[in-house]
Order: structure tokens, then sequence, then C-alpha cells
């Protein structure tokens, strides 16, 4: 297969403006000293290029380090019951459910979501006075629009209990924001979903320098999964039966299901949205957290995290119970599923790790991830530079929440054809045939091995978890999942709050449990 040409006018946000002032400019009592050489709220917002920089500038917080640079999906996937924590580092503290305050993996996620919601907060409030093409403003303002609840989207689940900051700080009298009810957040992320999804393209509509900017279907899946989240089947259901009419713009499933997980055909027509990395873009530093320089690399370092011992770090691993899962139920050729072979290695016939052999790979446990990976082209992931899309939203995903919400609306039967839309990819059984008449429970129950195994590994799995409840309803079939769940206290089923920031920010208070 080709390898798609990447399409890097997102990706190379990298080398322009970094939104770095917060204040407008200090009182005129104080001594004014400007930096020519940078940027400040006061020189910049003037023209048409101004708007576009700013625009791209949002989209740069999903690069950082908290966010799908490594540690947002480290930190979902770990505590899911398809991986195990494998690391000797702080993230062990967050599988065993302890904080402490100088825990990268708490703080990383608040400090760069909310840098993503400042940055569009300040192209929504400085935007719209922009003499430029209205056409073009409308849509700018729609993508920071979708933006800012893309990262209130992550905030809320990650940790639950946020403050919601709708404008950008002009005085001490902004520093110091309380939390707002959760409802609150999720109603202010449908709105800002709602309204970009009113006013941006179809994909169809963009051009290719345009490819991995916000999109109408992008808006429309996260305001599904955003009332998917808070129960609301009946406003969810409509939405995404909509996607799958193809209202929003044209979407299917790829034939090659590891084609969502490679370089290989990337922003494909299963992608509603994906995270645009490319080691071809900028330079080579890893820009972890700050402001944006020119010669940072737009790459992830999720392969070297994820890449098993001795072709990276190992530092999380597939449970027991996710590679049994995959042994469920065969194809009906009486094989394996193709999408285990797609997500993990493990000792079969004609495997490679790497180029290697099994044997030759010595790898220490009997699965390890593969999703994500590079080892169709370079020999190990040292380089921490990854240059694999992430794909954050996939049609299956559609597919199989449409399926869900109709199950919960009482109309089980219906939910059928759409999950066997995914299962047909893998070349499962007919569903109706094999499980007939199934209950609402019953379906309950085989949505959430679907979800495990087109999913795994994604970042997803931890977010069912909780959205479905099972932190209390079903804690017992957790643990026996992963016995890391046996640690779990009560409220701890969300994120601390970082404590730094409590300790800053005394409006703030700690998530009960922690």
């Amino acid at each position: 297969m080709n390898r798609m040409r990447k399409h890097n006018n997102i990706v190379k946000i990298a080398a322009v403006l970094s939104l770095s002032v917060l204040l407008p400019g200090c009182s005129e009592d104080f001594i004014n000293l400007n930096n020519p050489n940078q940027q400040t709220t006061g020189s910049f917002w003037k023209t048409q290029d101004d708007a576009v920089q700013a625009t791209n500038a949002v989209y740069s917080a999903m690069y950082y380090d908290g966010m799908y640079m490594r540690l947002y999906p480290w930190i979902m996937d770990v505590r899911a019951d398809d991986c195990r924590n494998t690391s000797p580092w702080w993230i062990t503290d967050v599988s065993l459910y302890n904080v402490t305050p100088d825990n990268p993996c708490y703080i990383a996620t608040w400090e760069h979501a909310y840098k993503g919601v400042w940055r569009a907060n300040q192209v929504l409030e400085n935007v719209p006075n922009i003499n430029m093409d209205e056409r073009l403003k409308k849509r700018l303002l729609a993508e920071a629009k979708f933006m800012r609840a893309f990262y209130y989207y992550h905030l809320v689940i990650t940790y639950r209990n946020i403050p919601l900051i709708l404008k950008p700080a002009h005085g001490p009298q902004d520093f110091y924001p309380s939390q707002a009810p959760e409802e609150e957040v999720w109603a202010q992320i449908i709105k800002d979903f709602s309204e970009a999804m009113a006013d941006l393209p179809k994909k169809e509509e963009y051009g290719p320098a345009d490819v991995g900017r916000a999109t109408k279907g992008a808006a429309a899946g996260y305001l599904a999964k955003s009332y998917m989240f808070i129960h609301q089947f009946d406003k969810a259901a409509p939405i995404l039966k909509d996607i799958i009419d193809q209202k929003y713009g044209s979407y299917a499933l790829v034939p090659n299901y590891r084609d969502n997980f490679t370089e290989d055909n990337e922003n494909n027509e299963e992608s509603l949205f994906e995270v645009q990395f490319d080691r071809n873009v900028g330079g080579t530093t890893l820009g972890w957290t700050g402001d944006p320089a020119p010669d940072w690399s737009k790459t992830s370092g999720k392969a070297r995290t994820y890449a098993p011992l001795g072709f990276g770090w190992g530092d999380i691993t597939p449970t027991d119970w996710i590679f049994n899962e995959f042994q469920q139920e065969l194809t009906v050729n009486g094989e394996l599923d193709p999408r285990m072979k797609a997500s993990m290695f493990f000792d079969y016939p004609g495997v490679t790790v790497y180029g290697k052999t099994w044997a030759e790979a010595k790898l220490p446990n009997k699965c390890h991830i593969r999703k994500y990976l590079n080892d169709d082209h370079y020999p190990d992931e040292t380089e921490w530079r990854s240059g694999i899309n992430e794909r954050v939203l996939r049609y299956a995903d559609i597919l199989l929440l449409y399926a869900e919400a109709l199950n919960e609306l009482g109309r089980t039967s219906e939910a059928y054809p759409y999950i066997q839309q995914v299962r047909d990819r893998a070349q499962l059984p007919n569903l109706q045939d094999v499980k007939p008449g199934m209950t609402q429970q019953q379906m309950r129950d085989q949505i959430a091995h679907e979800r495990a195994l087109e999913f795994c590994f994604e970042a997803q799995r931890y977010v069912d978890i909780l959205r479905w409840g099972w932190y209390y309803n079903n804690l017992n079939t957790l643990i026996n999942h992963d016995p890391e769940f046996a640690k779990w206290v009560e409220g701890r089923e969300v994120m601390a709050i970082p404590p730094t920031e409590v300790n800053i920010n005394k409006n703030l208070k700690q998530n009960p449990g922690w």
C-alpha cells in the first residue's frame, strides 16, 4: 500500500505564533517594557493572517505532553481493564489511585487542556473585531468553539469538578476561578459543539492544505459522545443516525482495521477527527510543554511509551483479560479475530516484532501492545518521534454508539445491524444468528464486549467504564479483569485536582476521595 501523503498545515503550528501573553497590558502607572521580538495582545489581532495563526495555535495544545503527545492516552489506558501498568515511574501511582504533588500525570493534562481553552477564548474574544473575510471568520470561530469544547470534554471526564472559563483573564479578579457544577460544564460543551457543528464545513469542503481541521462531522460526533456520557440517549441517537446517513460528511469503515493505527492511510474515510503528527515538520526538539519554538518536533511520544521493552519503554501492557476476550469467538473461517493481531504482539505462527521473530524479540510478557507503533517501518521506537496520527474519533465508534443508544431507548432489536457492520470487518459471525433475541441487559453486555475489542488501547475503554458507572455497579467484574481495580477508593474514579493548583488557588476544592 502506498503511504498517503500528509497534509501539514495544522501540524505546522509548532512554528507559528505562541499566544503567550495573558494580560492585555500593565497599568499606566507601572513601567511598560515590551520585547520587540515577541508578539503581545496589543500588537496582535490586526489581520486575517493573525486570526488564522491564532486559531492554529488553539490546536497546538493537543501536541503537548499532557494531551496527545503522550500522557492523556496513557493515563486513560493504564486505568482501564484492558491494560495494566508495567512502568516503574510516576504512572504507577495513577494505576494504584495514589497522588503526589509533583506527579506530572495529574498536572500535565490539567495544564495543557486549559492552555487550549485559554487560546480558544482569545480567538473567540478577539477575532470578531478583525476586518477580514466574513466566511473565513465564521469558520475560524467555529473551529475555536469546537476546540474549546474538545478540551473541556477531556477535562470534565478526567477531573469532573473543574472551573469553566469562557473569557481570557483581564485582571487579578480572574486569576482564581472556582469550580463549576458538572452539569454546567456539560451544557457549555454541548452548546459549543452544537454551534460549531452548524458553522463548520464538511470534511470534503476543505482543501488538501486544511486536512486535520475540525469539521461538521467531528463536531457532530463529539456532540453525540457528550450526550452519551450524560445518558441523554434520546438526543444522541438522531445525531448519530445523521452521521451514519452521511448528513455531515462521507464516512465509512476502512477495509483494513490496522490502517487506523499506522502512518498508512491517515485521514481516511473512517476518521472523523485525528491529531496530526509528522516526523518531517519542525525540528527534532521534543516540545513537552511551554511556548512553542520553531525547532519543536510535531511528533508523538506514545509509541516509545507503549512499545515492548527492548524496542521502547514497555510502560503499559495488555491484561490477560483482553488477551482472552479476543479469543472468545472465532471468525467465520475459524481463525482468530484479525483485530487481535493488529492490536497486540503475541506468539502466533509468522509473527514478527520489529522484523524479529517472537523468539528473537525475547519479550518479557505473553502479549504486548502493537497499536500506534511503527513496527512496519522502523527497527524500534528509541527516538520518541512517532509520526502516526492519533485517530481520536472513528466511524466504528459512531456505529457502536448508535447501537448502544437504540438499546438504551428500548429498541434492542434495531441495534443488531449497526454492531454487525463492525463485526463484518472482523469477519465475525452474524450476531443475530449466534445470539438472537437478546434482552436489553444482554445487549449491554454484548456492546461492552464489542467496544473492548474494537477500541482496546485507544484511551476509550476507561471513558466507557466511567459513563457506564461500572465502579459503582460492576466493580467485581473490573477487579476480575484487572486486579489494580482492587486499589480503588470511592471518588478516585476521576483524577485528583493537581495538588499544586489547589495550593495556589484557594477557590479550588480537591475532588472527594482524594
